[in-house]
């Protein structure tokens, strides 16, 4: 089977959530977020289609500007449930880049190199788009000022817009993007992982199956902003 060190915009699945509304205690944002949100201090709230909504949740945070590998990236810091797990994106007019992941705190380190185009222009994202390429992916281990590498290697990935749904989850009703994912190994295309993802725009990912997949993915159940 394919292993991939998985990157996600986040998150939902096939089966209908509670519609039971959560508490945040985050504060309300209100204003213009833009068409992919990236502002300091948007926070969302997910949790797998099954769990309770009592349930520890998973929150995704956009921490703010920062750099990796030398260049200007925004920070997304990812937790709960078992993940501690920080995104480095840039995004702007051509769309949304994965440059690398860090986990629980720098111990393990992911770079995309190119990074990896995880949406397009917004006025490329319709039905029927594609959008992939290749990437060279490093995996290191850094503990105790050693640095191991564990992996390098060559990735091909694709995103397909399969079509527009209504769905309706705790957080709300939108009429989503259904968005396919899939990564190959070039060395062998008959090992591949296939992911999907459901995106608003100007709110998210209203689910994903990238994180969480054994447990029917992710789905939004609450944001601090508007």
């Amino acid at each position: 089977m394919l292993r991939i060190f998985v990157p996600i915009l986040l998150l939902l699945a096939a089966c209908a959530p509670r519609p039971t509304e959560p508490q945040t205690n985050t504060a309300l944002i209100q204003g213009q977020v833009g068409f992919y949100p990236s502002q300091p201090g948007l926070d969302w709230v997910y949790l797998p289609p099954r769990a309770s909504i009592g349930d520890p949740p998973v929150r995704l945070s956009i921490i703010g500007p920062t750099t990796f590998e030398g260049q200007p990236v925004i920070r997304y810091r990812l937790s709960g449930r078992g993940l501690e797990r920080s995104y480095y994106r840039q995004v702007d007019a051509s769309g949304v880049r994965l440059l690398g992941i860090e986990d629980f705190d720098r111990l393990q380190v992911a770079r995309y190199t190119p990074p990896i185009q995880e949406y397009p222009p917004q006025a490329s994202l319709t039905v029927g788009a594609r959008w992939g390429g290749q990437t060279r992916e490093v995996i290191e281990l850094r503990s105790n000022n050693q640095v191991t590498r564990v992996s390098d290697r060559m990735l091909e990935y694709t995103y397909s817009v399969l079509g527009k749904s209504n769905v309706t989850v705790p957080a709300g009703s939108f009429e989503v993007f259904r968005i396919g994912l899939e990564y190959r190994d070039p060395r062998n295309t008959n090992l591949r992982e296939n992911f999907e993802l459901w995106f608003f725009p100007g709110v998210g990912e209203i689910f994903s199956s990238v994180n969480f997949s054994d447990q029917g993915g992710l789905s939004l159940i609450d944001r601090n902003f508007k």
